[in-house]
């Protein structure tokens, strides 16, 4: 067997495209002791990791087809199968590098596309929450109200710089309070749908965003004047028609600049690492990936995903 790092983009797209069990056997039940224990000496990719609460949730919504809690091997094997038979466009019980590029290609421009229109609609949610007063049109005084109370989150310790130093505070998810249910819930979700989206781009939300919009002199801090400055430039950049104030044509102009420049940096990315991909899956290197060849890395994830080794996914390999 080849043994080949594989990076974190590569693995999070490589749990959507794994197969299934052999060409025979797509409704087995459960795993052998052999393929565990050969799934666990199996060393590609990234290194097994805890099963959270969120990272269970997300495989239960993905691959949990009669939504009872919990994750069989048959249910994920199935689910594979009519995954590499989608793949097999032509049929002939094999998947060639093309056909398994053009296949994720698709999924992958589909679930952009709908993200992107996310995006746009909680820009508009955005801009008309800084339109405090209603006018249709952002001044700069809104914008930098908004950047007092963003820059005063993060310098947890008041000393008028946002570096390592300060504490991080907690997430809006949570907070939320555990007497109010639902409210949580709704955070939770709201957390594992950031945690799970294709497009990814700086966000005041994590103290890593802030320093890639604002960090001017690549210190790794930001420091009261460069936030400003870099605000007030993103304004004077984003007001096309130079009147002082953005519509709301102009706030999402600039904001889809930077969030098709994303798109284009993480398709490119992708593709890239979905040839690399084949290859680790094409364990014989003949360039016709068979369904046991698709299946060694199904083995592999639920494995690592079943931490109790009871060949279930539940809530019992929660912080196992």
């Amino acid at each position: 067997m080849k043994t080949t790092f594989i990076s974190t983009l590569a693995l999070a797209l490589l749990v959507g495209c794994a197969g299934s069990e052999t060409l025979t056997q797509t409704s087995a039940k459960t795993l052998s002791d052999k393929d565990r224990n050969d799934a666990k000496q199996d060393d590609r990719g990234h290194k097994p990791q805890p099963m959270t609460e969120s990272r269970l949730q997300q495989v239960l919504e993905e691959y949990n087809s009669n939504s009872d809690g919990e994750l069989t091997w048959a249910e994920y094997n199935d689910w594979r199968k009519a995954r590499f038979d989608d793949t097999d466009a032509n049929g002939n019980g094999t998947v060639d590098t093309e056909e398994y590029v053009y296949e994720y290609e698709e999924r992958m421009d589909a679930r952009i596309e709908t993200e992107r229109k996310g995006q746009v609609k909680q820009t508009k949610m955005r801009f008309e929450a800084l339109d405090k007063d209603d006018s249709n049109f952002l001044v700069w005084q809104e914008l930098a109200a908004s950047g007092e109370r963003i820059f005063a989150r993060w310098d947890a310790n008041q000393d008028g710089v946002i570096d390592q130093s300060d504490p991080e505070p907690e997430n809006t998810w949570q907070q939320a309070s555990s007497k109010d249910a639902s409210a949580k819930d709704k955070a939770e979700k709201q957390q594992r749908r950031a945690e799970r989206r294709m497009i990814r781009m700086p966000t005041t939300h994590n103290r890593a965003g802030v320093l890639a919009l604002y960090d001017a002199n690549d210190d790794k801090a930001v420091t009261l004047a460069e936030f400003e400055n870099e605000r007030r430039s993103q304004f004077h950049l984003a007001d096309e028609d130079k009147n002082a104030q953005l519509s709301f044509d102009e706030y999402l102009a600039e904001y889809e600049n930077r969030l098709d420049a994303a798109i284009a940096k993480t398709r490119r990315a992708a593709i890239k690492q979905t040839y690399v991909r084949f290859g680790v899956l094409d364990d014989n290197e003949d360039k016709a990936m068979t369904f046991d060849e698709f299946q060694i890395s199904g083995k592999r994830i639920f494995t690592r995903w079943d931490k109790n080794d009871d060949g279930v996914i539940s809530q019992a390999d929660v912080g196992v």
